[in-house]
């Protein structure tokens, strides 16, 4: 194998990671909140769940909080949450509003069927 092939497959692998971890992140354009949410496989033997960044606009994983995906969820790392209980009832009305579309997404990572994009096309703007 040249050298150049190899150099364009580890370009592409970074490029598909970028591309996934970019799916994940629900920016405030997709949901109309000021923090970024990241949907994906957080722990899923516990159920449907999402991390909220508590930094506004950009996610840091290390700076963020879970909270559940259910129809009065709830925050499930209160210790890591910065938020003000407003920001985090604004996050729960978001939750509510986008609970069928959240559930659907949940079970696409889980399965790895459905199309990610086209669901995230259907999230309801807070």
């Amino acid at each position: 194998m040249h050298i150049q092939t190899v150099i364009n497959l580890a370009s592409e692998r970074v490029l598909i990671e970028s591309m996934l971890d970019e799916m994940a992140n629900l920016t405030p354009d997709d949901t109309g909140l000021p923090y970024v949410i990241w949907m994906g496989e957080v722990g899923g033997q516990h159920g449907p769940r999402i991390k909220v960044s508590n930094v506004r606009g950009k996610m840091q994983q290390s700076n963020c909080f879970v909270m559940s995906v259910s129809h009065e969820p709830i925050v499930l790392t209160s210790l890591s949450c910065k938020l003000r209980q407003a920001e985090v009832d604004d996050i729960a009305d978001w939750i509510r509003l986008n609970y069928d579309v959240l559930m659907k997404m949940w079970k696409a990572y889980e399965t790895g069927t459905g199309s990610l994009i086209a669901l995230q096309t259907e999230l309801v703007k807070l």
